[in-house]
């Protein structure tokens, strides 16, 4: 071996520390200057004179995510790799929490504090009305079209996700394909009752969410038109019973489940000591019941 080679392999032990060290000092240093600022926030922002704005609100609610991120998934690193105590190696508890705040406390704080500089640039806009615009269409679009829209999307992947692990369901050709049958009909009886929950949920979704989105919208276009006695009564009737049905979707869901799921329906009735239903009996345990019946009773009959 050339002595370039061997010169290359050996590693000078300060270097090794340097890792350990940056996570100790400079981490440190970070930790304290990390505090010191989240702590001036808070103080700042929430004194008589910034508290009243709405940006103040996202940047206190942002220095309370960096408390979180500083004070604990900085100073578990600080704990692991710099004074190189398996501190995540041996408590699930506190690997499990740094995880989760070190992937969302971060990203809390970045939208909380872009949605600061969004309000900022707003209110600063050269049109007067352009922010109350914004806010009037944002309050229609999220109120009114977002619940519904999630609801359909996330319940046609659930279905699309029943239907894929139904289709997967090989069936043998041996004498054991009983139970893969039942267990394909368990997913069908599933498809089925979750379709229509989910028919029912969005029938009762569309008339809670959709006319009170547009309610708003046109409570907030119509302000400053000119209304007749007669048509301002017309809308207060309107206007109470979209609030009121806004509510539907809330103070329904018990309903949709008992509708739709026998399981449901059946825990209910047990709850309320109401048997109506029946456990039902299991044919392959009661055919091996019968085998070994017959087989004992042989064996009791047989000649000496």
């Amino acid at each position: 071996m050339s002595v370039t080679n061997m010169s290359s392999n050996i590693i000078d032990p300060t270097l090794l520390l340097i890792p350990y060290q940056l996570n100790i000092y400079l981490g440190l240093f970070i930790f304290i200057t990390g505090n010191i600022s989240w702590i001036g926030n808070i103080i700042v922002f929430s004194s008589r004179n910034f508290r009243g704005r709405a940006c103040s609100i996202y940047l206190i609610a942002e220095s309370y995510f960096n408390f979180l991120y500083f004070d604990y998934v900085l100073v578990i690193r600080m704990i692991q790799k710099g004074f190189r105590l398996p501190i995540i190696n041996r408590y699930d508890v506190v690997c499990k929490i740094r995880q989760f705040l070190s992937q969302y406390t971060h990203q809390v704080a970045f939208t909380l504090i872009t949605l600061a500089t969004i309000d900022r640039l707003l209110s600063t806009h050269r049109s007067i009305g352009f922010y109350a615009k914004l806010d009037m269409y944002f309050e229609a679009i999220m109120s009114g079209v977002c619940p519904p829209t999630v609801l359909l999307i996330l319940g046609c992947a659930l279905l699309r996700n029943v239907r894929q692990v139904g289709h997967r369901r090989v069936m043998p050709t041996s004498t054991s394909s009983r139970a893969p049958a039942v267990n394909l009909s368990y997913i069908q009886q599933m498809d089925a009752q979750l379709t229509k929950m989910l028919l029912l949920q969005s029938f009762v979704a569309i008339p809670s969410f959709f006319p009170f989105g547009a309610q708003n919208l046109y409570s907030s276009i119509t302000e400053d038109w000119y209304k007749s006695p007669l048509r301002i009564a017309w809308e207060n009737v309107f206007i109470e019973l979209i609030r009121l049905f806004s509510y539907l979707f809330y103070s329904t869901s018990f309903y949709v489940s008992f509708f739709t799921s026998r399981g449901f329906r059946k825990a209910v009735f047990q709850v309320l000591r109401i048997e109506l239903f029946q456990k039902p009996t299991d044919p392959i345990k009661t055919h091996v019941q019968m085998i070994s019946t017959n087989v004992t009773r042989k064996i009791e009959h047989k000649p000496a």
